[in-house]
């Protein structure tokens, strides 16, 4: 019979199952039983591909056979997914060897149906994770409220700046965040249950005023060496790094200085983000690779998805590029560590975050 779950434990549940993007499972459905005496806490439908398996969910705090052997295990339209704390190598073994399938708060994961076989086995809480105490399995809610190893990290900022431009996706479901933000369903539902349980957001209520604040600053003071870094695709010098030639017509965003509405007449750089790059492009702009010249054009791979369904930026023509969102301008201002450019980049945040604005 399996114990019944609190809140706590059911969230740390879902996490979990969610987190199983990583290694490309996704949750078809997922519905949680009020009736432990069933013998199980929910039931799961992963897919991956064209694989489909239905399980029966159980928290079992001991990743063990013994502490599984009360449960019916073995049905093979519905097979037992038993999520706990922690596995050992010794249960692990034990566990795959009875087919029985499993996930830690780890990561260590036995998933076997249709042509899938995951088998992911040998992780073990770092030193410094002990110290910290983090928690891998929710006891209390003080062991929830402990900060993740970076809140910034790449991914994790991707899911922030959708949160940041559009406030109102804080109200939407996890699978419009994930789409907006470029992320995947897993990662985006991780950001949001951190951010929430941290009082950063609000799930259900748009971000406030104070709350992009907290984020924005920590968020565009991380990107410039986090995940901007992995965004540039190039980097040339023009002699007019005003003119862009979009050849073949796309989506184009411009940022930092060369975005409309910052209030620099003549830019002296120009940073553009593109959902797809084509060298050509660099010879219709007569953009060069000049080892004697400093690069003043920074050409970005574009990671999101507009939900307003790419409406004009009203400092731009319907032929021309859009200012990309404004609180990636606003970090590539910062991220050009220029003088000249820190009170504009003031300016510019103080124009989009204003008390009842966001």
């Amino acid at each position: 019979m399996a114990a019944e779950v609190n809140s706590l434990e059911r969230n740390w549940l879902e996490e979990t199952l969610y987190s199983l993007s990583d290694v490309g499972i996704s949750i078809n459905s997922l519905s949680w039983t009020d009736a432990p005496d069933q013998g199980f806490d929910a039931i799961v439908m992963l897919v991956r591909n064209e694989n489909l398996q239905r399980y029966r969910v159980v928290y079992a705090p001991s990743l063990t056979y013994s502490g599984l052997s009360n449960l019916r295990l073995y049905d093979e339209q519905t097979p037992v997914l038993a999520i706990g704390e922690r596995i050992t190598e010794r249960s692990a073994t034990s566990l795959r060897d009875l087919r029985i399938q499993y996930v830690d708060g780890l990561g260590n994961t036995y998933l076997e149906f249709g042509d899938v076989y995951i088998d992911i086995r040998g992780r073990r809480a770092s030193v410094r994770d002990r110290e910290r105490g983090v928690a891998l399995r929710p006891a209390s809610e003080s062991q929830l409220r402990v900060a993740p190893k970076n809140l910034f990290s790449p991914r994790r900022s991707q899911v922030i700046f959708a949160l940041l431009s559009w406030p109102h996706l804080a109200m939407a479901r996890v699978q419009d965040v994930a789409t907006v933000a470029g992320v995947s369903l897993g990662q985006a539902h991780n950001v949001l249950a951190l951010l929430d349980d941290a009082g950063l957001i609000y799930r259900g209520s748009p971000l406030r005023h104070h709350q992009t604040l907290d984020l924005l600053e920590p968020w565009a003071a991380e990107y410039s060496r986090g995940l901007r870094r992995k965004l540039v695709i190039a980097t040339f010098h023009s002699d007019d790094p005003t003119v862009i030639d979009l050849r073949p017509p796309q989506e184009a965003y411009l940022s930092s200085e060369s975005a409309g509405g910052v209030g620099i007449y003549r830019p002296a750089t120009l940073t553009v983000y593109l959902d797809h790059y084509d060298r050509k492009m660099a010879f219709d702009n007569r953009w060069r690779n000049d080892p004697e010249r400093p690069p003043n054009v920074t050409v970005l791979q574009q990671f999101w998805r507009d939900p307003e369904n790419g409406q004009k930026d009203k400092h731009r023509g319907a032929g021309g590029p859009s200012n990309a969102p404004w609180p990636l301008v606003y970090a590539d201002l910062l991220a050009a560590n220029d003088p000249r450019l820190a009170q504009v980049a003031a300016t510019w945040r103080d124009q989009h975050v204003q008390p009842g604005k966001v």
